[in-house]
């Protein structure tokens, strides 16, 4: 239990350390407008599309275009991106077979990037949805500061219980165990880096120093990736609580979420086939551990302490990322649904069945450490 005690101590004090490092853009005056590309890779996204994109599209920002990269959707995505009449809209149709080696979301992005002109990129899901002053604030945000590189944790909506029992596990896990500020502090200390795929922007120069997506090609985690590629290479970065300015709901049920999650959590590994089974089952024994002890050993000191930890790191997250509260009352069942979703990554990994969108993608090398 006192291993239990400690790390659950840890993952309290680096809530509350990161809950003022992560913090909101600040506006500021622009004294130059440079212009940006936005860019949207799309599968099958006819449920999004056109919220995504007309969202884009009543920015308040002067010179700026939209670009969406149709990833051979199979529903009426290109139709109802053609249905979109704005002269800023630049659609790109592919039906080309993907390249040998790629990831189709890298892929994109990158096609997204060579058919761009901003001298910054922002690279959004088409799942997301955007206030007007997005690309003003962080506009004002990235010349303010002068940073390379921005990415930081939008507002997940989560309606469906089935989502509410899986995604939010994402900002937890980011929010409770990632020692953000190490990165920042200490170049060499990239491992910790954290980013997030439905909103990254960077300058153009920065993205090309770094190869971009072409570094990245073949990862299911690119955002990730590319974020510890940034800070290897002396990038300036930034990551922030972006809940004011995106939202972005990734799944619509259970099912959804199961499966769009284990595409990617023995990626967040690097395919380490030890490393992955041990944090998954150290996950469960971290949340179930202190009743256990409580039941059985009526262990009321530490475990009642570890207990109301958790909560409050729970608590501290919903509010600061505008999480519904109902979920407070049933984190364990959040995380042992999101260990079982991680093992379930880990056999479709050995497998080499990962699949998303009907695009399989393909098998990775395995590590055993």
């Amino acid at each position: 239990m006192n291993h239990i005690f400690l790390f659950i101590f840890y993952q309290f004090i680096n809530s509350i350390i990161n809950t003022f490092i992560i913090r909101k853009p600040k506006i500021n005056v622009l004294k130059r407008l440079p212009k940006v590309s936005v860019l949207v890779p799309a599968r099958n996204e006819e449920n999004n599309i056109n919220r995504c994109v007309s969202s884009l599209l009543l920015q308040d920002y002067p010179d700026y275009e939209v670009i969406v990269f149709n990833d051979n959707s199979t529903d009426e995505t290109y139709n109802i991106l053609l249905s979109i009449k704005d002269e800023r809209l630049k659609i790109i149709d592919s039906n080309s077979v993907l390249p040998e080696g790629w990831t189709g979301k890298n892929w994109a992005c990158y096609q997204l990037y060579i058919n761009s002109s901003g001298e910054i990129l922002i690279f959004t899901d088409a799942d997301t949805y955007h206030s007007k002053d997005m690309i003003s604030i962080m506009v004002q945000e990235m010349e303010g500061r002068n940073l390379d590189f921005i990415s930081g944790i939008p507002k997940e909506e989560v309606i469906t219980f089935g989502e509410k029992v899986t995604v939010p596990f994402i900002n937890y896990s980011v929010f409770s165990i990632f020692p953000v500020y190490l990165s920042h502090l200490v170049r060499f200390l990239y491992f910790f880096m954290f980013a997030n795929g439905q909103f990254m922007m960077f300058k153009r120069e920065a993205y090309e120093r770094i190869k971009g997506h072409a570094a990245v090609k073949g990862e299911v985690t690119e955002d990730i990736e590319l974020s510890k590629i940034a800070r290897k290479n002396g990038l300036r970065v930034g990551i922030y609580n972006l809940v004011d300015l995106v939202s972005c709901r990734m799944y619509r049920n259970f099912k959804e979420a199961f499966w769009g999650l284990s595409k990617s959590y023995f990626s967040l590994f690097q395919m380490r086939l030890i490393p992955s089974l041990f944090v998954w089952a150290w996950i469960l024994i971290i949340n179930f551990g202190p009743f256990y002890s409580i039941l059985r050993y009526k262990d009321l000191s530490l475990s009642s302490i570890s207990i109301i930890e958790t909560f409050l790191i729970w608590l501290i997250l919903s509010i600061k990322f505008k999480l519904p509260l109902d979920i407070l009352f049933y984190y364990p069942i959040i995380s042992a649904i999101n260990s079982i979703v991680g093992f379930s990554s880990v056999i479709l990994g050995l497998m080499g069945r990962s699949s998303w969108k009907g695009r399989r993608l393909g098998k990775k090398r395995i590590r055993i450490f």
